[in-house]
């Protein structure tokens, strides 16, 4: 049971978090000059515009879209092969139980944090400067986003593996790759398999905002049609954009139900 002095620091320091988050949230609306007036006098523009220029989408340019939607699942599909494979090798050599050295461990991670630190907006942008506008700025950002996303998750799950396996192995006299095969990987191919269909997903709507840089996809129709003024024709890519993303939940979901 709490004593009474305990409860009061509990609440003291209750107390002072939510101040400094009052003092924090005041002082973010005065520093961007927020105004709660604009704020709600921007609600009726805004209506105005989604009920008039934006909607009804235009489903007549349904067939035209086809390409890109190809294109995006293909880049999805691509990236997280590579990422998949990529972020495998780098999560067994973060992991603390596979690791061939802590050396190694500490530098693959602090290299790992520095790629998954970089936005892959950041990626997209600096890749269409190098490669131009096209498909292949989108497919390398994916998989430097994708490499360091998955290693990251790849590592984790690793090291969340119940130990009791290599330890008997160890006493067994195994070796390193034996522990791999028979320990460590029976006990990580589920989390494999979630995580990088959970990648695949992350790759599909990543593509939408890929395609604003020049990195191609469906998301480059959604740039084209804003830039042309044709607002209907933008909410049919949105739409088509969240059907697809839909879908795919559903059969990632699907999958994962029969294979784990």
């Amino acid at each position: 049971m709490q004593t009474a002095a305990a409860v009061t620091q509990k609440k003291l320091k209750r107390n002072v978090s939510l101040a400094f988050f009052a003092a924090a949230v005041v002082f973010s609306l005065w520093y961007i000059n927020f105004s709660f007036s604009e704020f709600i006098g921007g609600i009726p523009i805004f209506m105005n515009f989604l009920f008039t220029d934006f909607l009804p989408p235009k489903a007549s340019d349904l067939p035209t879209y086809f390409g890109p939607v190809l294109d995006t699942l293909a880049y999805g599909v691509v990236a997280t092969v590579l990422a998949s494979v990529i972020g495998l090798v780098f999560g067994f050599l973060m992991a603390r139980q596979t690791t061939p050295h802590p050396v190694i461990r500490t530098v693959m991670r602090g290299f790992i944090s520095l790629l998954r630190n970089i936005p892959f907006l950041v990626w997209a942008s600096i890749l269409v400067v190098i490669f131009g506008v096209g498909s292949m700025p989108g497919i390398f950002s994916l998989i430097l986003f994708g490499s360091g996303f998955l290693a990251r998750v790849y590592a984790e799950a690793i090291e969340e593996i119940d130990s009791h396996a290599t330890e008997a192995l160890d006493a067994m006299g195994a070796g390193y790759l034996q522990k791999i095969k028979h320990a460590i990987i029976p006990q990580f191919v589920p989390g494999y398999i979630s995580w990088t269909l959970f990648m695949f997903e992350l790759s599909i709507r990543a593509s939408a905002i890929l395609g604003l840089v020049g990195a191609g996809g469906i998301g480059s129709q959604i740039k084209l049609t804003m830039d042309l003024f044709q607002y209907n024709r933008t909410s049919t890519v949105i739409c088509i954009l969240i059907v697809m993303i839909l879908v795919i939940e559903f059969m990632t979901k699907r999958i994962r139900e029969r294979l784990i």
